[in-house]
């Protein structure tokens, strides 16, 4: 029996990335218990445009400015930035899998249970790197995880990580936009 009394400790590997008019620092957190996190900020100069106004009053109330009035005759156009990674996760080897976990309310019959319904947990284990890709529904949840089949736990379950994504958002463009077509990746997420 292991007992661990000790504090947790992470150690923070930081890389920063300059792209055009922005730096991304991005911070890779790994934790003694194998949490892996990563972090991403955005740092640099605001993507502007020139404008006519000098302040809110002059803008018509039905005018699109795509963006904000920062100061005189200056505009932060509205945008977005996909961070996306891209991982080789060798768990335990190189003969890994990429499993779905759907979950889904299951209800109990009229006196099976003082509960209505209780959580249920189906898994779907990806064929083809197509099959592996992932959108992201509110109301549909998921978990995502990376196994090694052929390796075990203690009790008989796969080693693995489970992938949580974060800050996640699809894209508001058309899909024939130009940008769009470019980022095609932000299409499952």
């Amino acid at each position: 029996q292991i007992r661990e009394s000790r504090p947790k400790v992470t150690l923070v590997a930081r890389m920063a990335a300059s792209v055009a008019n922005y730096d991304y620092i991005v911070d890779w957190e790994f934790q003694t218990d194998g949490l892996i996190r990563i972090k991403v900020g955005l740092s640099g100069i605001l993507m502007v445009k020139g404008t006519p106004y000098s302040h809110m009053n002059q803008v018509r109330r039905n005018e699109e400015m795509h963006g904000t009035l920062l100061s005189e005759n200056v505009i932060g156009v509205i945008h977005d930035h996909y961070v996306t990674f891209r991982l080789d996760m060798d768990v335990d080897g190189a003969d890994n899998s990429f499993v779905r976990v759907d979950m889904a309310r299951q209800d109990t019959a009229p006196g099976e249970s003082p509960r209505r319904s209780y959580l249920k947990a189906t898994r779907h284990v990806a064929s083809t790197e197509k099959d592996a890709r992932v959108r992201l529904k509110l109301y549909e949840p998921a978990e995502f995880h990376v196994i090694n089949p052929t390796k075990k736990t203690r009790v008989g379950n796969p080693v693995g990580y489970k992938v949580v994504p974060a800050g996640t958002a699809g894209s508001l463009l058309d899909p024939e936009d130009p940008p769009q077509k470019r980022g095609a990746f932000t299409n499952n997420q």
